[in-house]
């Protein structure tokens, strides 16, 4: 079996609309589909240079796969009247060189004090404090590499203490689960309503020993859960409006923190009215290029 790999270099502000073509024309039943984002320009410790992404999805060398591609190639193009977009590189790879192209793209990086590695990773220079996720992404979101993870992470590291109840909303790979696990939370809740990132954060987290005090469901939010001291929703802006809107407020405790992530900023006034609508306060607000991550506080009973 051959497979055509389809990559695209943008801004990464674009990055968000060439994964919508991709996904959309190449869904992930075959545990290949999807989008793989890979992020240049940013050093070890996570300092941004001149930062750009590269999109890349893999297709089987089919005439199906013809097929994907060309309505790909002609989405792209529509999309490039509206926003800087260049036409994609196609490479032809075999099956055997599939899985090692994909590990190129997914190297150690640190966060803080949370150092992602992957299960291939044969060196890493780990520090004696540091909290270590060992992740095999699958085709789940939610590697380090995307800036939105990265800034989730930070806000994870800055809020969570040691004890707390924690909800993970759309966990992906179950990143951000297994760093609050590691980081001291007492018990984490995650959901995703993706089966294949629900098996893929099952076993990351059976991988890095943290199943006691993590239960990944297969679900958008949990169904009788009293709230959580500290809720993380790495998603896109219009999700967690729609979240918003179906209650997810109320899984956050009096006093408690909603950390939101993946939020482009021409839409950050949006989120930030319906969180003010609802009772909360920005505590913290991070950046990185044009994504945006921000804390909101439940304010505590009078």
């Amino acid at each position: 079996m051959h497979w055509l790999e389809v990559g695209v270099t943008v801004d990464p502000e674009v990055a968000e609309s060439v994964c919508d073509v991709f996904n959309r024309y190449n869904p992930a039943a075959d545990g290949r589909g999807g989008a793989v984002v890979e992020l240049h320009g940013f050093d070890p410790v996570g300092d941004v240079h001149a930062l750009k992404a590269t999109v890349r999805t893999y297709l089987p060398d089919t005439p199906e796969g013809h097929e994907r591609l060309r309505r790909i190639e002609e989405a792209l193009g529509h999309l490039s009247l509206i926003r800087p977009v260049p036409a994609p590189t196609v490479r032809r790879l075999r099956e055997e060189d599939w899985h090692e192209t994909w590990k190129k793209h997914f190297t150690p990086l640190r966060v803080g004090r949370v150092l992602i590695v992957p299960t291939w990773a044969e060196h890493v220079d780990a520090r004696p404090d540091d909290t270590v996720v060992l992740l095999e992404p699958g085709m789940a979101f939610g590697t380090g590499l995307h800036p939105t993870t990265r800034l989730a992470l930070r806000l994870l590291q800055q809020f969570l203490r040691p004890g707390m109840r924690v909800l993970d909303v759309g966990t992906g790979t179950g990143i951000l689960a297994i760093a609050a696990a590691k980081l001291g939370a007492a018990q984490v809740t995650a959901t995703d309503i993706d089966p294949l990132a629900v098996k893929a954060a099952r076993e990351n987290v059976t991988r890095n020993d943290v199943a006691d005090r993590i239960d990944v469901r297969e679900a958008s939010l949990p169904t009788d859960e009293p709230p959580f001291d500290l809720v993380v929703v790495n998603i896109l802006h219009h999700v967690i409006l729609n979240l918003l809107d179906q209650g997810l407020w109320r899984y956050v405790r009096r006093g408690g923190h909603l950390l939101l992530s993946g939020i482009v900023l021409p839409h950050e006034t949006e989120i930030l009215l319906a969180v003010s609508a609802r009772g909360g306060h920005i505590v913290q607000r991070l950046q990185e290029e044009d994504w945006v991550a921000l804390a909101v506080q439940r304010e505590e009973p009078r």
